[in-house]
Formats: structure tokens, sequence, C-alpha cells
């Protein structure tokens, strides 16, 4: 009867056992294969190398812009004098442009309001911004420079912007800003809201595999809720990034576009920010927002916002809406 009882046991043992060997099996040949895929990417390579990672971290600071607040502040990255060609070399992409160092690569626009200056934007200053591959500016409303806040920080108050919302003004004129001021010192450019959290390593090395001479217009794509169907003057196959994650713009894409932002603003069709960029890139940028499919097939996997409800500054683990780019490059 021992014996007999001891048979399940036996057999579920053997049977995990089994299991787990023959999984090893196909799982390990498919992990290194994936390895040595990645050694061979360029883009991977970069990284793995770990130069990159200590360039950003390396680079001097430089003097600021003349606007608002900002004059008496100094930019996050700037490249280091003396460097050479050859060390330039290592930050060659698919770009046709050539090379790119971090402190040229990507130029973040944060839109806050005043109430929200000392503690959304203070926190995503002091946590996320210095793992940007370039610059980060927070765009607020007109006046914001009286704002007194606890750490200087590169602040644009927009002449003629309240903080009404939706903020479909202050969202146009901070992409013209970028166009006027950073159009050809930049690569990529990104509007992002207050309480999101950017993994810039990882946003970095999925940009790097995109050329930015194409127009480009990333982010997750939005059609609207099932009550907007048919209400947001959207055709067939037409699609807007949403603003809550956050939008990244080629330099194509803002070169096309901006120019043509005094139309979009006289012709919106909803009270949707995001859906009226979106429309004005579609209309005047020639692109529209891509598809989830074929941003997995550039090079990563977009995953989804991850909501926290409360914020505290003061507190060492700062709580804050997360949009995490865990863009992996798989070539």
């Amino acid at each position: 009867m021992a014996l007999r009882s001891r048979r399940p046991l036996v057999s579920v043992i053997v049977g995990v056992f089994l299991g787990f060997t023959a999984a090893s099996w196909l799982v390990v040949p498919r992990v290194v294969e994936i390895s040595v895929k990645n050694r061979r990417s360029s883009v991977c390579t970069y990284y793995s190398s770990g130069r990159a990672q200590a360039k950003v971290l390396d680079t001097a600071h430089s003097t600021s812009s003349t606007i608002g607040r900002h004059k008496h502040l100094q930019p996050l990255f700037s490249s280091q004098e003396g460097s050479d060609e050859g060390e330039e070399e290592l930050y060659r992409t698919g770009n046709s442009s050539g090379p790119v160092p971090p402190a040229s690569f990507l130029y973040v626009g944060v839109m806050t309001a005043q109430k929200y200056l000392a503690t959304r934007a203070v926190a995503a200053y002091r946590t996320w911004t210095p793992n940007i591959p370039g610059r980060v500016e927070f765009f607020s409303s007109e006046g914001s420079e009286k704002v007194p806040l606890p750490i200087p920080m590169p602040v644009i108050p927009l002449t003629g912007v309240d903080d009404s919302y939706p903020p479909q003004k202050k969202s146009f004129m901070m992409l013209k800003y970028m166009h006027d001021h950073y159009l050809d010192k930049y690569e990529w450019f990104m509007r992002a809201d207050d309480d999101v959290y950017i993994r810039g390593e990882k946003l970095e090395l999925f940009l790097r595999s995109l050329n930015s001479s194409k127009p480009l217009y990333l982010g997750q794509t939005g059609l609207g809720t099932t009550e907007e169907l048919g209400k947001l003057a959207l055709e067939p196959g037409e699609n807007f990034c949403m603003g809550g994650p956050g939008m990244i713009f080629s330099r194509e894409v803002l070169r096309r576009m901006v120019p043509h932002i005094g139309s979009c603003l006289r012709e919106m069709y909803t009270t949707h920010e995001d859906v009226e960029i979106g429309r004005c890139v579609r209309r005047f940028g020639g692109t529209q927002c891509v598809w989830s499919y074929e941003v997995t097939s550039s090079c990563g996997i977009w995953v989804e916002r991850v909501k926290v409800h409360t914020l505290r500054v003061c507190s060492v683990q700062i709580c804050l809406n997360l949009l995490l780019y865990l863009l992996f490059c798989f070539k």
C-alpha cells in the first residue's frame, strides 16, 4: 500500500523535472540567438559598450537661453569641448544626417501649469529628466516666471497663453517654440505631460533605430471613446497620438507642420488637444500616428501608462503617472 501511495508523487516529481528539462532545451537556444542578434545590432552595440551612457552623463552645461526664467538656467546636457571626429562616430545612427551625439538628439517639452510648477514639474525635473539624451524644458502660461520654485528649473512662459483646459493653444505654441528655437539642433521632439515618467535610455535606444529625416509621428494610437466615434471628424483609417502617454515628432514632421499652425488653430473641430494635434500633423505633416504593429515591427514594444494617484515631491520615492517606454531591440 505504501508503495502504491508513493507512485503518484514520484510521477509528479519526474514529470516536473522532465518538463523543466525540455523547456530549457527549447528556451535557451532562443535566448542565445537573441543575444547574438543584439550584439550584431549597431544600436544595441552602441549601448552595450557603455560609452554612450558615459558620454551623456559626462557632458557639461552650456549657456542658457534668454526666454523668461530660463535665462538664468543651464541646459541639462551639452557637447564636450574638444571632441574629435572619431569620438562622434560613436553616435552615428540610421539617420542620413550623420553623427548625432546625445546632447543633440532629443528635445522634450513638458506641458504644465502654474499650480503644478512647484509639485509635478519639480518632481519630474528631479527624477527622469537627467536621463534624457538632450534637453528638457517646462512650458507654462504667461507669468509663470513669477512662481517661486524650490530649485532652478528651465521654465518657458508662453506669451499670450493661459492655463485653461484643454490646453490646445498651449500645446500648439509649445511646438512652435520647439520649431523656432531648436529645429536644427535636435533630431527628435517630444510633447509630454508633467505627470509621466520617461525611461530616457530605452527611448533613445528605440529612436536611434529610426530615421528622423522621415515624417514620423509616434505615440499611443487613439481613435476616441465609443461614445465619440463619428464625432471627432476622423475619416475611416485616420487616428491620432493620445496626449497622456506623450507624442514624439521627427524633425521632418515639425518642419512641415509648424508653419501651418495658425490654420490648425483656426480650424479645430473638437475640444481635444491631442485630436487636433493629430489632425494638423496628418494635414500638413503628411503622416499620422503609427499603428501599434508598426512600432512593434520597427524595434520594440510600447507599454501602456501605469496610473498612480498620489504625488509627493518631498519623498525620495516620488509617485508619478508612469510612462514606461520598455523598448527592446531585437534585430
